[in-house]
């Protein structure tokens, strides 16, 4: 058998989750997303990411299934070409995410760390018993606090999608992974200082006390929100609009039910809290 043969024999043996591991590999090495969209820009539409991962996962469907019934192998194509397009949707969805994500973390730890830097100045127009001064201050730390669960909850999440879809490889370009490292580590510093400046000037307690199990629980909410849509925009651009608005409104229906029980969880038998 020719080396051709083998490759081709290989390549119609790669189940989806292989060939967009397979894909990212090719990606990830450029080590960003832009020099990796830079490179595209040049080729031909058959050649973009998507449209070559299709064609191939529909051309390794007919090959397995040559010799059955043209309902079976359709019913295969389809199935190959959901199952590819929705964990590069996927992939997609974890770079965006991520990166609007280390957005909002700079921009956080750059208003953090100045209001904190007022807050501990001696020069301040509020005493540093007043409430106006520990109202505030408590605000910056529960923000702060806030920011690394959302950090840590996303990063979970990331785990445990990239687990369950792409055999644990990284969906993050390696520039991401290293930004998201750093953005984490800012948004830990912060809120450790502010957590201390906190409790030297007596400021109120945690609205909500610190829970060794708030990262889990909003990791949990995170995969939801990076599969689900992932899996929508797939459907929609195989034209199964309806199976799309299914899982689409499904989604949204946890969404709102989880929103509502957050807000009853705030607002506590004696009403709001806050």
């Amino acid at each position: 058998m020719t080396v051709a043969r083998r490759l081709a024999v290989l390549e119609t043996s790669l189940s989806p989750t292989q060939r967009v591991v397979a894909w990212l590999d090719e990606a990830h090495a450029f080590g960003d997303l832009t020099a990796y969209v830079e490179s595209l820009l040049d080729q031909p539409p058959e050649a973009a990411p998507i449209n070559r991962l299709a064609r191939e996962a529909a051309t390794a469907a007919r090959a397995a299934g040559r010799g059955r019934p043209a309902e079976v192998i359709d019913a295969a194509v389809r199935t190959a070409l959901r199952e590819t397009i929705f964990r590069y949707e996927l992939v997609m969805r974890i770079n965006v995410t991520g990166h609007e994500l280390m957005d909002r973390a700079l921009l956080l730890y750059t208003a953090l760390a100045a209001q904190l830097a007022l807050l501990a100045g001696e020069k301040r127009a509020a005493p540093r018993s007043g409430p106006a001064h520990l109202g505030w201050l408590a605000r910056c730390r529960d923000l702060a606090m806030s920011q690394v669960t959302e950090l840590l909850g996303a990063q979970e999440a990331r785990s445990i999608v990239e687990g369950r879809y792409l055999d644990g490889h990284a969906a993050l370009f390696p520039d991401a992974v290293a930004a998201w490292a750093e953005r984490l580590d800012m948004a830990q510093t912060v809120a450790v200082m502010a957590d201390r400046l906190a409790e030297l000037d007596g400021a109120p307690a945690l609205v909500t006390p610190a829970d060794a199990d708030a990262v889990s629980r909003r990791a949990a909410v995170l995969v939801a929100d990076l599969v689900e849509p992932a899996r929508v925009t797939a459907l929609e651009k195989l034209d199964e609009g309806r199976r799309a608005t299914t899982v689409a409104t499904r989604w949204l229906r946890s969404k709102f039910a989880r929103s509502r029980v957050d807000t009853d969880a705030d607002d506590g038998p004696e009403g709001p809290t806050r």
